[in-house]
């Protein structure tokens, strides 16, 4: 008896929470939230961790490790002659070449090269 007791106001009570979410539930993607929340906030901040070890990776835009300037925001690695600029976001690293080019984005706590 008292089992079916606890199926039955188990029951109920789900369907209380259920009947409680208004609309329709749609499951999303988090790799769609991540991008979508990295737009409506207009991110610039860089994940960088540790300076670049691989040079090879990224050699023809510039960032190479002999090169670093250190952690800078893009503003003041252009106003310190960086050609290059190196930032992480969402666990994917890029590298932009050009000086008036890094300084348009607005990156900070990216990794600098000159």
């Amino acid at each position: 008896m008292q089992l079916v007791q606890l199926i039955t106001l188990t029951t109920l009570f789900f369907t209380g929470l259920v009947a409680a979410i208004p609309g329709v539930v749609e499951m999303r993607s988090p790799e769609t939230d991540l991008s979508e929340l990295l737009e409506e906030r207009g991110t610039v901040h860089c994940a960088n961790i540790a300076k670049i070890k691989r040079p090879n990776k990224y050699e023809k835009e510039g960032c190479t490790p002999d090169r670093s300037l250190g952690f800078l925001s893009a503003h003041n690695c252009f106003n310190k002659g960086g050609r290059a600029y190196m930032c992480v976001q969402g666990g994917k690293s890029f590298c932009v070449q050009g000086g008036s080019a890094i300084k348009k984005t607005g990156y900070e706590s990216g990794e600098c090269f000159q």
